[in-house]
């Protein structure tokens, strides 16, 4: 009786593993199911959240064996909080900075975890690699968490999702220090002198956004962005002091291009928008200034919401929110 079952066993691994998997999964080495979805560990390093919701029976079937016979373990990263000794020890995020004749290279360390964004989830992938770089970390169980329920193509149409943007900053311990572009510095300047201390740039590609990445992988995608924006982070920059040209090094969310180098020429002209940076975990901060509201304007609507021009006594900034009080609520709750 008990061989029987071993063979009965042993006959459903087999079929199960006949079922070949596409060409997307053939270099897959390890699996866990989480909260519908899996999230798969290739051969060469590195990961994907794939909705099993969006495979075929032969996928489903074939990364739910793999996540039995070879199980991925949960990773480390993850909302904590931590004693105090731990709160002032900085995260050293600068991996290079270096000066050979008239070129300076500085580049900041990678995320733990460089993400697969869901959807149209950018503006919130981008915030979890920006923060994972400066030390503060997300699992996707808070990741899901924000974006469950929302529109997949029109996350931004959920008030969850919008406030999700927010508080995926405010829920960390402590509260990540974060730096507005100052609108009397130029963008490109700032950004640089903001990442020689060390500090990651969040940033977007908000207009046609394929005039700024790699010819190769535009040949190899040829849908149109047209207007839709999207969100990335920088984390590393070159600079020809002598011939005043030089890229910015792009951490995205996308599993096809991961990362990728964007020229300073390339970035004019509002294809590359500075918007803002954060401190390294445990970085010493001088006394700050308190941020004061001085007027707030209504932009556009964004789905059901606006899109609202903030200024204050350190800048303008403009901001995502249900309403003109939210949008006051969101840059008071931030100080």
């Amino acid at each position: 009786m008990l061989l029987k079952r071993l063979l009965s066993a042993v006959l459903l691994l087999c079929a199960v593993q006949a079922m070949a998997a596409s060409a997307r999964f053939e270099a897959a080495v390890k699996a866990r199911i989480e909260n519908d979805h899996a999230i798969v560990l290739f051969a060469d390093g590195s990961r994907s959240v794939v909705p099993m919701s969006s495979l075929g029976s032969a996928d489903r079937a074939w990364l739910t064996e793999l996540s039995i016979r070879s199980p991925l373990a949960k990773g480390r990263s993850h909302l904590t909080v931590v004693d105090e000794s731990t709160l002032a020890k900085l995260k050293k995020t600068i991996e290079v900075a270096k000066i050979d004749g008239p070129v300076e290279t500085v580049q900041l360390c990678q995320p733990n975890v460089i993400r697969n964004q869901i959807g149209g989830t950018c503006m919130l992938y981008a915030r979890v690699h920006w923060l994972d770089i400066a030390g503060y970390y997300m699992d996707l169980p808070a990741i899901y968490g924000i974006i469950n329920n929302a529109p997949p193509d029109n996350p931004w149409r959920s008030p969850h999702y919008i406030e999700g943007l927010r508080t995926v900053i405010t829920d960390h311990k402590p509260r990540p220090v974060l730096h507005p572009l100052p609108p009397e510095k130029e963008a490109f300047d700032w950004a640089r002198n903001e990442l020689r201390k060390g500090r990651p740039i969040l940033a977007a590609l908000p207009r046609e956004i394929w005039e700024a990445l790699p010819p190769g992988f535009v040949a190899a995608h040829p849908w149109n962005g047209g207007p839709v924006g999207h969100q990335i982070v920088i984390n590393g920059f070159t600079w020809n002091k002598a011939t005043r040209e030089g890229t910015f090094h792009v951490i995205n969310s996308w599993e096809e291009l991961p990362q990728f180098d964007i020229t300073t020429e390339a970035a004019k002209g509002g294809v590359l928008v500075v918007e803002q940076s954060v401190s390294p975990i445990g970085e010493p901060q001088a006394e700050s200034v308190k941020e004061a509201i001085q007027s707030i304007t209504f932009v556009r609507a964004v789905g059901k919401t606006g899109l609202y021009e903030v200024r204050t006594n350190l800048g303008i900034r403009r901001i995502l929110a249900r309403s003109e009080t939210a949008a006051r609520e969101m840059v008071e709750t931030a100080q």
